[in-house]
């Protein structure tokens, strides 16, 4: 085998090593939107998009749901949210 050859066998397996990771990491959100909705009594709308492809899951298969993000700013009472800077300063 010739250098190029491992090195691009090397990157793909990283490629796939992360890949897997990420895929694993979001296996472990749905299931934790899931477990929130069935046993909290929560409703829940998860959005995940990675390179153009989405995975969503919803808690209650209905046409209004999940809200637009119009309706959720104009919501009373005022929606908290959450940005990835507020989630950094807690660690």
């Amino acid at each position: 085998m010739d250098a190029s050859r491992i090195k691009r066998d090397n990157e793909r397996i990283k490629r796939k090593r992360k890949n897997e990771g990420t895929n694993r990491r979001t296996e472990t959100l749905v299931k934790k939107a899931y477990e929130l909705g069935k046993f909290d009594g929560v409703d829940v709308a998860l959005t995940i998009c990675k390179y153009g492809r989405y995975t969503t899951y919803r808690s209650r298969d209905h046409k209004a749901w999940p809200p637009s993000i119009e309706k959720i700013r104009t919501a009373y009472p005022l929606p908290k949210i959450i940005l990835p800077e507020d989630i950094e300063g807690r660690l």
